[in-house]
């Protein structure tokens, strides 16, 4: 039977709005047949709510001109399924579809509904998912899609191959086998029902790659050949990445632009500044504008502000595979000693939510009125800065310790190592800052060369399995501190299996308790994207994850 899969439980908490009105048309959208809307949740309390979205003109969408993009950083290599930084889908999935999709004109509120797949059927005890698919569909290098390139990549990201990296596999644990029924069906059996699986499923990281380019090539780090609306025309490294119109594209009348160049422009200023000149015309998260140039935005005709909570978390991890990371003392210490508030204000700018591994600002977190009392949040650091010195002469760190902090080399980033020396240092930490461009700090992180990494990391939604999945359980494919506890393993997959919501709320804060005592990393902030983009630009909603919403489809420019 056909039904709507309500992911109940990935629920995404609006904390945005759109900042200053943008013109836009709602275009036609493919028929479909299921769809899943995510509910939002409650703005907390601690946040103003938003205000109405400004009535804006409506233009008719028109055909043609280059969407011309500023980027801070180049992907690591071009193999999705392989990667994990926020850059990838910026460049990368204008070139590709996925068998669902976040529908991009419904963003802020996120709705999953079919992409390769026409429709969706889930069984009566929900462990089997029958998909079908679109006829008639060609990669870009005029080969025909089939159920067998949907199988492989799922295989792919769900039960690596020897020697195929997958930061995503934890957030599949629930699949236990995918069957290419017929070229047009593909079905999904689980182990359990899962409320994540749609969800997970429309996230941009989960692009069907072509079975045959990666039987011949054993990976895609090299190549771009997707289904989706724009082809990979060329890429001139540190310098831009280029691409065309699809005219084959499955979806009739889309893409409006002819192309997408991104230009790789790595100073924060310069990228600003070629916006306002018109050199280019759009700032994406994760990078988009800061909070300085977004007062600057926000006055200028020519410009539109999006603002939205999401999704990602700054962070430092601790590498526990490393002297002195390893014991739980030292980890506790760091803890209490760094002032979140300072990182949020300095740092971000004020730009940030305060929160625990999981965020406050949706139904998964600690509530903040609760969380400020506890250690490590509480206001003033005093009793903190005395219990953490404690805990470290405990250790046999009476005089503190030298170690380092890793991070890429944008400026969020480097911002946040600067005030985490500083808090480190009132304790007798002395933290080396080791910057590393995008590709390297990657690389860094696998071979676990590192003492503790500063920077962000997102998820498509707000939802424990993709959370715990990706960075805390053991094996994580983004638990690069090597952080295992075989009771949060356990739990972990216990409220996955969870149908009722309050019980699985109350596991995850079992789970959160854990990773307050056994500290892998320091949860700082999460964070709000700020993006601009000329006027121009039509028919763009910012939506609440990095990780949605950037095939550009719909996307078209105004005279």
């Amino acid at each position: 039977m056909n039904r709507k899969f309500l992911a109940g439980a990935s629920n995404l908490a609006v904390i945005g709005l759109i900042v200053a009105g943008c013109a836009s048309a709602t275009a036609p959208a493919p028929t479909v047949k299921s769809e899943a809307p995510l509910a939002k949740a409650a703005t907390p309390t601690s946040l103003a709510a938003p205000s109405p979205t400004p009535k804006v003109a409506v233009d008719h969408p028109k055909y043609g001109g280059v969407l011309r993009t500023g980027q801070a950083a180049e992907p690591a290599s071009f193999d999705m399924h392989q990667e994990s930084g926020g850059q990838h889908p910026l460049y990368l999935m204008p070139a590709y579809s996925s068998l669902l999709q976040y529908d991009s004109l419904a963003s802020p509120e996120l709705k999953v509904i079919p992409d390769l797949a026409t429709d969706w059927q889930i069984s009566a005890d929900g462990l089997d998912y029958t998909f079908r698919l679109r006829s008639g569909v060609k990669w870009h290098d005029s080969k025909p899609f089939s159920s067998e390139d949907v199988k492989t990549s799922l295989d792919r990201v769900s039960k690596p191959p020897r020697g195929t990296r997958s930061p995503r596999q934890g957030t599949f644990h629930a699949i236990a086998e995918v069957r290419a029924e017929a070229s047009d069906t593909i079905r999904i059996r689980l182990k359990y029902p899962s409320a994540s699986l749609a969800s997970m499923l429309a996230s941009d990281w989960l692009v069907i790659l072509p079975k045959h380019i990666i039987e011949a090539k054993g990976d895609m780090k090299r190549d771009i050949v997707g289904t989706g609306p724009f082809k990979f025309k060329q890429h001139i490294p540190a310098a831009s990445f280029e691409y065309v119109k699809n005219t084959d594209y499955y979806v009739k009348g889309r893409p409006y632009l002819d192309g997408i160049m991104l230009y790789s422009i790595k100073d924060s200023s310069t990228r600003f500044a070629a916006l306002r000149t018109g050199r280019v015309l759009f700032l994406a998260h994760p990078y988009g504008v800061t909070p300085s140039q977004a007062k600057v935005a926000k006055e200028d005709p020519n410009l539109v502000l999006q603002s939205q909570w999401r999704p990602g978390l700054a962070y430092l991890q601790f590498n526990l595979k490393r002297s002195p990371w390893g014991d739980p003392r030292v980890r506790r210490a760091v803890n209490l000693t760094i002032d979140r508030q300072a990182v949020i204000s300095v740092a971000m700018e004020g730009n940030g939510l305060l929160g625990a591994q999981m965020p406050s600002a949706g139904p998964w977190g600690i509530p903040v009125d609760e969380l400020i009392k506890l250690p490590g949040y509480r206001q003033p650091k005093d009793a903190d800065i005395a219990e953490a010195k404690k805990l470290l002469a405990e250790a046999g760190f009476t005089e503190g310790f030298r170690t380092s902090i890793l991070t890429r080399p944008e400026a969020e980033h480097t911002k946040r190592a600067a005030v985490l020396q500083s808090e480190l240092a009132r304790v007798g930490i002395k933290a080396e800052h080791i910057i590393s461009e995008s590709a390297a700090f990657d690389n860094t992180l696998s071979r676990r060369a590192f003492d503790t990494d500063a920077h962000s990391g997102g998820t498509t939604m707000d939802d424990p399995d993709e959370r715990f999945g990706d960075y805390y359980i053991t094996g994580g494919g983004r638990n690069s501190g090597d952080y295992s506890n075989p009771r949060f393993d356990e739990l972990y997959l216990r409220q996955s299996r969870a149908l009722d919501v309050n019980e699985r709320k109350r596991i995850v804060r079992e789970m959160l308790n854990i990773l307050s005592e056994d500290n892998p990393d320091v949860a700082l902030a999460w964070s709000i994207s700020l993006i601009a983009h000329s006027s121009r630009v039509r028919n763009y909603r910012l939506a609440p994850s990095t990780y949605v919403n950037n095939k550009h489809q719909e996307v078209w420019l105004a005279d």
